[in-house]
Order: structure tokens, then sequence, then C-alpha cells
């Protein structure tokens, strides 16, 4: 097949362009004929896509002179934003591609897309509409995310596929052992909406009130306006803190085969199905996060822990009473890393996209 795909790339690192690049090298292996377009602006912000800019609008106008590749290919697989301007960006590629009698894809990484239709005017809501009902296919992470997206868009065809992990993470596992103090790991982008800011209070609150030793790991690029405030934080939980910048794909490794408890108390408005719990339940640790978008559908699990957003106190309790009980959830990681690697297995990801492409 010719396929084309069109959404964000590395060497921004996130979840979407980690997917999308996955995707890509895998199509390639099976010897598929694809090409790509990279629409990713690199800015991070909790309110993301929210509001057109200048340097978004530029980014685009330079990235529409490749609308020719549009020619040719056999379908189109776009990795959209969930916003209005998340998805009338790609319009230009669209309209090529109807014009030509070229089926499109879109792909929704997130939960955020029905709150955003419902706050368009109707015009708005009626270019939404019309070019999300034009795709041959929705693609949604979830079925709780698929369910939200049938009833706002009830014309709309809707298949689920859920996100993936990089079987790297499983080949020569590094050896788990007991820690005599608990290891605390954040890896994912320092983010407002991802809660690090909560995340470090509750740490604060561990150290200073509770009086609970603890060491964590923090890594991900920095939301833009958050410095001041993440620095001063982590100089106040002193030598307890190992902070990374951005991690490639071996230090994310050792942090996750590291780390006893991974949390992520994110209230991120465009959350999906995060890459990064998916690759802590395969890697045996026992996760910590909230329900926002699609994380719902994949907590199922033992080793899973209901955090409350924007609250860091009683997150703080929360990871208290889960050092408490770290050696009581010893079966419950080895269940879940077994159930976990053979539902999110990459080779299942790959097949289920390219059978949605070709139908």
């Amino acid at each position: 097949m010719k396929i084309l795909m069109i959404g964000p790339f590395p060497p921004v690192i996130n979840g979407v362009t980690v997917s999308n690049e996955f995707l890509y090298q895998q199509l390639v292996i099976k010897g598929e004929a694809v090409s790509k377009i990279n629409t990713e602006t690199g800015a991070i912000a909790s309110r993301q896509g929210d509001k057109i800019s200048i340097s978004k609008i530029y980014t685009f106008l330079y990235i529409y002179k490749y609308l020719y590749k549009v020619l040719g290919e056999d379908v189109i697989y776009m990795a959209i934003g969930q916003t209005f301007w998340g998805l009338v960006k790609y319009t230009p590629f669209i309209c090529l591609a109807k014009l030509l009698g070229t089926p499109y894809v879109l792909h929704i990484h997130g939960g955020y897309v029905c709150n955003a239709y419902d706050g368009m005017s109707p015009l708005k809501k009626w270019m939404f509409k019309h070019l999300l009902h034009g795709s041959k296919s929705i693609i949604a992470l979830s079925s709780g995310l698929a369910a939200d997206l049938s009833k706002t868009f009830p014309k709309a065809h809707i298949d689920v596929v859920e996100n993936f992990y990089d079987p790297r993470l499983i080949g020569n596992p590094i050896a788990r052992t007991s820690h005599a103090q608990p290891r605390f790991l954040f890896l994912s982008n320092l983010m407002l909406g991802k809660g690090i800011l909560d995340f470090l209070d509750a740490l604060l609150i561990l150290k200073n009130e509770k009086q609970q030793a603890f060491q964590v790991a923090i890594a991900g690029s920095m939301e833009k306006g958050i410095g001041d405030s993440l620095n001063k934080k982590i100089e106040a939980l002193g030598e307890s803190v190992y902070f990374f910048g951005q991690a490639d794909f071996e230090q994310k490794k050792a942090l996750l085969y590291w780390s006893d408890v991974f949390v992520l108390p994110t209230w991120y408005v465009m959350e999906g199905q995060p890459l990064s719990i998916i690759e802590a339940y395969v890697t045996g640790n026992v996760v910590v996060s909230t329900y926002q978008g699609g994380i719902k559908d994949i907590s199922g699990y033992t080793s899973f822990v209901k955090a409350e957003a924007q609250n860091s106190s009683a997150l703080a309790n929360t990871l208290l009473k889960v050092t408490t009980e770290l050696l009581n959830f010893k079966h419950q990681i080895v269940q879940t890393q077994e159930a976990a690697q053979k539902r999110f297995d990459s080779s299942r990801f790959v097949e289920e996209i390219f059978s949605v492409l070709k139908k």
C-alpha cells in the first residue's frame, strides 16, 4: 500500500510522536510504501491547541508545501489534534484527498475532542463535523473514548486501537530488587496539566509532615513558565531527587526498572491513554494516576491506584499508603505485567492500525 502519514514526529518526544514514529518504522519493515509529513510545532503547554498562534500558522503554512505528497497515495493517515484548529489545520490535505477520491483515516490520541466541540460556534461545529464525517475511520484509543465520540458524531465510523509498549523494554529486563526506601518515578513531559507540581508538593508533604524517606526520579521536557517553581520545589526536596531532562530510550528503560511506583497525577485536558502508564505496567511498577482522559479504561489492574487530581495532600496520603503496602503488591505486579504485555503488544497495535488503513 502507498500510505502517507501526516502528524507530529520526533525529535520532540511525547506519546503521539513516539506512536507515529513507531508505526512508521513498522510499516516500512512490513514492506509498505510509507511516506510522512511532520506537523510537530515543538510547543509544550498544558493548554496546547486551545489557541492559534503566529508560530503555529507559520509552521503549517510551511508544511502545506508538501501537499503534493497526497498525490498517488492509497490512503492518508492523520494524527490530528483535539481542538478546532487541531483538526482544521489539516483541511488542505483533507480537501485534496477528497478531490482525488483518496480515503483518509483520523487518529485521535485523547479524550478532549467532544468537550472542544461542545464549546464551538455553529459554523465551527459544522466544519469540524464535516471533516470528521468525511473520514473512512476515526481511531480512538479506548472503548470509553469511542463511546463519547459516537454520541457526539453518530455518523462517523469509529475503530478502537489501544496503545502499545516498545518491546525493547522487555528484552533483557533489569532484575528487580527490594529497596530500603520507596522509589518514585515521574516520566512524562513536565507540565502543569500532567501534575508535576502537584506531585512535588505531595513529596514535600511526605518529607516534612509524614517523615517518610524516599527517592524520586523525574525526567521529561519542561513546559515553558514553570521552571522557577519546579526548581525551588526540587531544591527543597534535597538529595532525594534525581532530576533528568528528556530521557532517551535506554535512560527511560533504566528508570522504569529502578523505580517501584510510577506517579502521573494528570489533569491534562487532552489526556489520552499515556504510553508511560503502559510502560510502567509492563516493567513492574505500581501505577498511581487519575482517571483523566482514557486512563480509566486501562486502570483495571490491582497494581493501579487511583489518585485525586490537583490535590497534593490527598496524593501524599495515597503515596504513603502505597509505600507501606509495597510488599503486598508483589503478586499483583506480576499479574499486571503478564496481562499488560499481552494486551498492549506492539504487533497487535500495528496490525490493527494496518487493518483500518486497508479496509
